[in-house]
């Protein structure tokens, strides 16, 4: 069993994937949000023997829903009938601004931010679940 992990957004989805054991997750790619996003997790899933898909809920600091988590569980309901992967939402508050943070403490320019603060962010929330589960 191996899990992935997305921090969703409208332009770009960040994702990470655990090790075998489930215990680590790391960065794996950003792809584009497009008409073709499931056949593309599709081919991850397949390739990376994927079971469980960790979607990011991005919740307000209140905890509330808005428009955007709203736009996350309707992903994973997607996910859930194209791909027969079990999803389950973690909450994803503050996750892309620690990655930004990591990455402007590691020296990397903004310009070559962009792509990987959605990987990072994904990492973030794969791991938030995986401790979890632990």
């Amino acid at each position: 069993m191996r899990c992935l992990g997305l921090d969703y957004g409208q332009k770009r989805i960040g994702l990470a994937i655990s090790d075998l054991s489930n215990t680590i997750g790391t960065t794996y790619k950003v792809i584009i949000n497009k008409k073709s996003l499931l056949e593309d997790l599709k081919e991850i899933v397949d390739k990376e023997k994927i079971t469980h898909i960790v979607i990011g809920l991005p919740l307000h600091m209140n905890g509330d829903k808005g428009d955007k988590a709203k736009f996350a569980e309707e992903l994973g309901d997607n996910i859930k009938n194209y791909l027969n992967v079990e999803v389950v939402y973690e909450d994803e508050r503050l996750t892309t601004v620690s990655a930004e943070r990591i990455l402007i403490a590691g020296d990397v320019r903004r310009d070559k931010r962009k792509g990987k603060i959605d990987a990072l962010a994904a990492t973030f929330i794969l791991q938030k679940y995986l401790d979890k589960q632990k």
